[in-house]
């Protein structure tokens, strides 16, 4: 694969998205025990299941970090799209249609349009299918790049025009975007 570009994270924000998630998860795991303790069982099984939400975010963000994977490598023939640290799927280019960029809150993403989404959709891991699935059902594509986490922001996006075509967007969507991101650069 000579010809692939790997698109990576940025490790400080890896590393703060790590912390954040041992923070939190270790908060509701100590909640939930010391409301056990005092007789609040259901409300302890809710910050049971939030502790264990972020500590689930936590093995991922901390695999990630550890690992150095890639989260997006585009090569000639696939899009490879790291959905876990250690579970890629590739996307030839055939088969995607194209893509959608969004903002959800503060954080940027790229959807990817595909041809064929139950195909897709039988390749996504476990862990993620609950995720995906409410992703989908909020009316967001199945397969998502966080685009806000990359680096190299600018060169995935002209990798994916040329490859994909370009989406049209409003002129006043295209300069706001422009503008954040040479805010965060």
């Amino acid at each position: 694969m000579e010809d692939a570009i790997p698109f990576y994270e940025s490790k400080g924000r890896l590393l703060l998205l790590t912390i954040g998630s041992l923070l939190f998860g270790g908060a509701g795991v100590y909640f939930s025990y010391s409301l056990f303790k005092g007789g609040s069982f259901f409300i302890a099984l809710i910050m049971l299941l939030c502790g264990g939400f972020f500590l689930f975010f936590l093995s991922m963000h901390a695999k990630k970090f550890l690992t150095g994977e890639p989260h997006v490598v585009i090569t000639p023939e696939y899009l490879q799209l790291y959905v876990l640290p250690a579970e890629k799927i590739n996307f030839p280019w055939e088969d995607i249609e194209g893509y959608i960029p969004y903002r959800i809150e503060s954080n940027s993403f790229i959807g990817l349009v595909l041809k064929n989404e139950e195909r897709y959709a039988k390749l996504m891991p476990k862990k993620m299918k609950k995720l995906s699935r409410m992703s989908v059902r909020m009316g967001y594509p199945q397969y998502n790049i966080v685009f806000s986490h990359l680096k190299e922001k600018q060169l995935l996006l002209d990798e994916l025009e040329k490859r994909v075509g370009e989406i049209e967007r409003h002129k006043e969507d295209l300069h706001k975007e422009k503008r954040l991101n040479n805010e965060r650069a």
